[in-house]
């Protein structure tokens, strides 16, 4: 196949993928879920009207103005949560604390720094207004919808949801990412009693297999991309279901696969997919009964990705590779979960400036990781691209963005480039 271009690629995986249904979640557990159906407010916020400062409600004035100002005789005190009890007749007021339920007939509350107190009197040195008080409803209308479908409830739509009395909300069910690391070679450390070193004396590591009683001695890594990839699934506000590691066998692959999708919404590999004599990737998609769609993008790193459609479920092959693998799931298995939870599926992307110089030009399009922030005394960015480092499996840590990088470009300090922000 033709390597697809990156945004190919994200279309041809979005199109006609919808919600993977919906669910009523309590409050508590509400955040960072996408409402399934817009919120109608039960009552009115404030329900009551109510004082925002700590001073003195007034009732209608008795007389006019003069020396001092207006005088009001105090009738009595209002605490928040209390029921005031008492009705403001002309030149009388009372004394009202933030939040506190305003006593009926009140016309003005007057803050207390702007009041002069002699025993059961007060003075206020012009004329009332209406500043210092909220009427009932008059951040929120009885019956007025709060919150649109497909909202990504965050700490703030929470807090108004809490204020209205609301206790469930209906939202998106978590997609179901079915998740599998592929090859022969991987150790899963939480399966160990205990951390050995990977490479003894003799070039392997020595462990105990399912099913053996004698200790052997294999060259074997652990399977840092499982548990990369699983972090990344989470906090995309998908809910992983672990396949685990399967070894480098096509029937093993593809009765996994089949098994998985199953249950899941989303079937999510890595390993396997570089087109070699071991890589089962492609072949145990077509074998679990998935149509392939493509199997390479003209991106690096992260040129071999598999993806194939078995029904109306995706099934996306990562590379093995842990800095590849990484880039690929926020390139395009981000916005497929996005998709299917109801919420966002474009990428968070601007321009910023070069902090530091790009070490040199690439023949394609590359992302490159980085960190980006908010310029110094200015209102645009920065961003400085992270090291190169051997092997690429520290590659990824302390970045928050990716470079988009033009194939032949290397950009100096101070020039703009496209960066896409990952959190």
């Amino acid at each position: 196949m033709t390597p697809l271009s990156l945004e190919a690629a994200r279309e041809m995986l979005l199109v006609g993928l919808k919600p993977s249904g919906r669910v009523t979640v309590r409050l508590e557990d509400a955040s960072g879920r996408v409402l399934a159906a817009g919120v109608t407010a039960p009552g009115p916020f404030p329900p009551f009207p109510r004082s925002l400062v700590d001073g003195y409600a007034v009732g209608p004035q008795l007389c006019g103005f003069a020396g001092q100002g207006a005088i009001y005789r105090l009738v009595g005190t209002v605490p928040a949560g209390s029921n005031p009890g008492i009705t403001l007749t002309p030149g009388t007021a009372a004394a009202i604390f933030t939040g506190a339920c305003l006593p009926a007939g009140t016309v003005a509350v007057i803050p207390g720094e702007l009041v002069k107190r002699q025993g059961e009197f007060i003075s206020i040195p012009g004329l009332p207004t209406g500043r210092y008080l909220e009427p009932a409803g008059a951040e929120v209308k009885g019956g007025e919808e709060i919150l649109a479908a497909g909202t990504t409830l965050g700490p703030a739509e929470v807090g108004l949801l809490a204020a209205l009395g609301l206790q469930e909300v209906p939202v998106y069910r978590r997609p179901r990412v079915i998740l599998a690391a592929t090859g022969s070679e991987l150790l899963d450390p939480a399966g160990l009693k205990e951390n050995l070193p990977l490479v003894n004396q003799a070039g392997g590591f020595p462990y105990r297999s399912a099913g053996c009683s004698e200790a052997k001695v294999l060259p074997c890594i652990y399977n840092s991309n499982f548990y990369a990839l699983a972090a990344a699934v989470e906090a995309s506000g998908g809910r992983v279901v672990p396949l685990g590691v399967l070894k480098d066998s096509l029937e093993e692959q593809a009765e996994a696969y089949r098994y998985g999708l199953q249950e899941g919404d989303l079937l999510l590999t890595t390993g396997g997919a570089g087109g070699g004599s071991f890589d089962y990737t492609t072949a145990a998609f077509s074998r679990a009964g998935g149509e392939v769609l493509f199997t390479e993008l003209d991106i690096r790193p992260g040129r071999r990705v598999i993806a194939a459609r078995l029904g109306k479920k995706l099934m996306l092959g990562l590379p093995g590779n842990p800095p590849a693998a990484l880039v690929t799931y926020y390139l395009l298995v981000r916005p497929v979960i996005g998709a299917l939870r109801g919420g966002e599926v474009t990428l968070p992307s601007f321009s910023a400036r070069l902090a530091a110089v790009i070490d040199r030009p690439r023949p394609g399009r590359a992302f490159l990781w980085a960190r980006v922030r908010p310029r110094t005394g200015g209102s645009d960015w920065e961003v400085t691209p992270l090291p190169r480092l051997p092997g690429g499996i520290r590659a990824a840590v302390g970045a928050n963005a990716l470079i988009d990088l033009p194939p032949g470009k290397a950009p100096g300090i101070g020039e703009q480039v496209t960066v896409i922000m990952l959190n």
